[in-house]
């Protein structure tokens, strides 16, 4: 029998709780709202429009993360650079994402809305790299053929708190030079230290990247806590990696999303995938990482059990990250690409394979909460139950009647409405899908 003939039969039945309070988290943070001006202003002012002359061909890196309005960026960046009377042409720069392959990246961006015909320009790859040279004392670091060719690298490059370690530089463009711009080649080599290779190593490589290629800066987002584009930055070679993105990387923390609860219990998360975070979700919210040699202190929130019911379309099947949680679904199993899954975990080195293997897995979703139920060592109605639909979606969520108090003394919340929680054969009826008409304006 296989694992899903098998899981049919468990029961582990548990109470739960019959509505769910619906609730609204307010934050105060700056929005873009002119996204093509902006990226004008940043290409300009950073000194990056000024490094290249008309003619001049230009790869425009692009990665996997979900990053908000990244279609509207990387057009936005084409436009100008053609404006300028430049040639550009777009590079996935996403490591071993895409199951290490050229045309598996491609299809990536393409899910993102980054294609040739929405972009403009044209979407070329390679997995081929070249060696750029080496850190003293440390890894040798490559560049993919598909970006050196060009007259000029640009990265569009998110800057934001990293889901494996701590440092003064984390997620942005220092980052992306090494694992995107050197594509499995080099991922492979620096995930193979772990969090200590990039917190010794990313300052340093960005000077290497700066003397040694044709890399000319990066168009760095910062997001709000509404997963929105709260500023757009320009930094040219020379700012990567230095305290200019250090400062970013600062106010990134600042905007970043929270639970806004010191203690739950049972965290329900509706979907997990590479698209939402490159853990599947975001260990800065969940508060739990799971990587030897580093803090577990991670987050704000002492985190119980954590049930993870689906996949997003867009990980394709990549359940990097499903390791952190407790329990999970038979739906889950059913759509993992293994493939896909080991090669990330593996180029990930100590930060995949640790995360990326299978919790508790049951049947359906009722069944599994009845097992979060079980495992989280407080009475059933009295657990502190909270569901979010993904790690970037916090502006609306549901808890258990448990945590009323809780809410309506926080000043950020506000209780909208009370739904119904319930199962059709076992899966959970999502209550986002009530949100429009619930909410009230």
């Amino acid at each position: 029998m296989n694992l899903l003939e098998q899981i049919e039969e468990l029961r582990f039945p548990a109470p739960l709780p019959k509505t769910l309070l619906a609730v609204e988290q307010t934050f105060d943070t700056p929005r873009v709202k002119e996204i093509h001006a902006e990226v004008g202003k940043a290409l300009q002012e950073s000194g990056i429009l000024a490094a290249m002359k008309p003619g001049d061909t230009v790869a425009i890196g692009a990665g996997s993360r979900g990053i908000a309005n990244l279609p509207k960026i990387v057009r936005a960046t084409a436009d100008h650079l053609k404006a300028a009377g430049m040639k550009p042409y777009i590079v996935p720069a996403m490591g071993s994402h895409g199951g290490a392959t050229a045309e598996g990246q491609i299809e990536i961006l393409a899910g993102m809305g980054v294609t040739a015909e929405a972009m403009g320009v044209e979407v070329r790859a390679t997995m081929e790299v070249e060696a750029i040279g080496q850190i003293e004392n440390g890894p040798i670091l490559y560049q993919g053929k598909d970006s050196m060719v060009a007259d000029h690298t640009i990265l569009v490059s998110r800057i934001k708190p990293h889901t494996d370690f701590r440092s003064h530089l984390e997620s942005g463009p220092s980052k992306m030079a090494v694992i995107g711009l050197g594509k499995q080649h080099g991922a492979s080599i620096m995930h193979a230290g772990g969090g200590r290779n990039f917190q010794r190593y990313l300052e340093p490589a960005a000077r290497i990247y700066e003397a040694n290629t044709n890399l000319r800066g990066a168009i760095c987002p910062v997001e709000n806590a509404y997963e929105d584009t709260a500023l757009i930055v320009g930094l040219n070679a020379a700012g990567i990696g230095t305290e200019k993105e250090v400062k970013l990387l600062k106010l990134a923390k600042e905007y970043l999303a929270k639970i806004p609860f010191d203690t739950v219990d049972i965290l329900v998360v509706q979907q997990l995938g590479k698209n939402i975070s490159g853990t599947g979700m975001d260990t800065n919210v969940i508060s739990r990482l799971m990587i030897p040699r580093q803090p577990e202190a991670f987050g704000n929130v002492d985190t119980g059990i954590i049930a993870v019911l689906d996949l997003t379309e867009p990980t394709h099947g990549n359940i990097a990250g499903l390791g952190l949680a407790n329990v999970t679904t038979a739906r889950v199993f059913s759509k993992i690409d293994w493939i896909s899954t080991y090669t990330n975990a593996i180029t990930s080195g100590i930060f995949g394979m640790f995360r990326t293997h299978l919790p508790i897995t049951m049947a359906d979703d009722e069944r599994a909460l009845h097992v979060a139920v079980r495992g989280c060592a407080e009475p059933p109605e009295e657990a502190k139950m909270v569901f979010i639909r993904d790690t970037l979606s916090l502006e609306h969520f549901y808890v258990s009647p448990s945590l009323r108090e809780t809410v309506e003394a926080h000043p950020r919340l506000k209780i909208v409405d009370e739904v119904p929680l319930s199962f059709e054969e076992g899966v959970m009826n999502s209550p986002w899908q009530m949100e429009p008409a619930k909410v009230p304006a």
